[in-house]
C-alpha cells in the first residue's frame, strides 16, 4: 500500500483533522488533511523533525529510552508526533477527548508507515 493511501486511512480515524509523514531532513512527504481544515502542514516539516529531536534528547537524560510518541496539546486541540522508522509522523487532532482512541488506533499504522517510507 502506498504511503497516501496509509495516510487517508489514517486520517479516517475519529478525532484525526490531519497527518503527515515527514522525512528526517524536515521535508514533508506526503500529507492528507480533512475536508475543511486548512492547516498548511507542509510548512511544519522541520518543526516536526527538531521537536522530535529534543524530545530525543530529553529521553536520553532523563534515561527513559526511545521516544515511541509526543503529545503537545493546545486550546484548539492537541498535536501527535512519532518516529516512524527514519521519518516521522505528524497528526492534529480535534480534541483531547478523542486522544486514547487515536494513540490505541495509531500504533497497528506506524509500522506500516515506517515500513512504506522506506520503500
Amino acid at each position: 500500500m502506498d504511503i497516501h493511501s496509509l495516510l487517508e486511512e489514517v486520517l479516517g480515524i475519529k478525532g484525526i483533522t490531519s497527518v503527515a509523514l515527514v522525512s528526517e531532513e524536515g521535508f514533508v512527504i506526503e500529507s492528507a488533511t480533512a475536508p475543511g481544515n486548512t492547516i498548511d502542514l507542509e510548512f511544519l516539516g522541520g518543526v516536526v523533525t527538531s521537536s522530535l529531536a529534543a524530545s530525543q534528547a530529553l529521553a536520553e537524560f532523563f534515561g527513559k529510552g526511545e521516544v515511541s510518541q509526543v503529545m503537545v496539546e493546545f486550546e484548539e486541540g492537541p498535536v501527535l508526533l512519532a518516529p516512524v522508522g527514519k521519518a516521522s509522523m505528524l497528526a492534529t487532532l480535534d480534541s483531547a477527548q478523542n486522544l486514547g482512541r487515536v494513540r490505541f488506533q495509531l500504533k497497528k499504522y506506524l509500522p506500516r508507515l515506517a515500513e512504506a517510507a522506506q520503500g
